[in-house]
């Protein structure tokens, strides 16, 4: 996430905790790995994923008798916008980790959620929940455990 162009602000973990920043930059990335598996030669991490941006009011002003600005049929806010630009960021980071990061793959259906104002700071944007496998060869035993 730290090398998309579009992310300014990258965290790891709970993301009710993001706030505890007192000026954080947006748009912001958040990746919480909520479990993992063993399975016969991988590992199976359960991803939530949280691209968020903050919620802007559009100017409704105009200056000058010719310049007649409206605001646009969806609202006075650009949640349209920051829905339409953080579903394309997500899209961009899990294809990319999905067919350019090698021993990494997807497992099954991305699930996609817009949210707005669901963490009561202005934030709109989608959250991915996903599988994502790793190759662990799982070897009897790292180290000799008997005296």
């Amino acid at each position: 996430m730290a090398n998309h162009p579009s992310i300014a602000q990258v965290s790891m973990g709970d993301i009710y905790e993001v706030d505890d920043i007192e000026y954080p930059y947006y748009p912001l990335g958040n990746i919480q790995i909520s479990d993992a598996k063993f399975e016969d030669s991988k590992t199976v991490y359960s991803c939530t994923l949280t691209i968020a941006d903050k919620i802007k009011l559009k100017n409704n002003e105009s200056v000058g008798k010719e310049n007649r600005l409206t605001v646009p049929y969806f609202g006075t806010d650009d949640v349209v916008d920051i829905h339409a630009n953080t579903l394309a960021i997500i899209n961009d980071l899990l294809s990319y980790t999905q067919y350019s990061v090698q021993s990494f793959d997807l497992f099954s259906s991305i699930r996609l959620v817009a949210f707005k104002d669901n963490f009561e700071n202005g934030l709109a944007g989608w959250v991915a929940t996903f599988e994502l496998i790793t190759h662990n060869d799982r070897p009897r035993c790292l180290y000799n455990l008997l005296p």
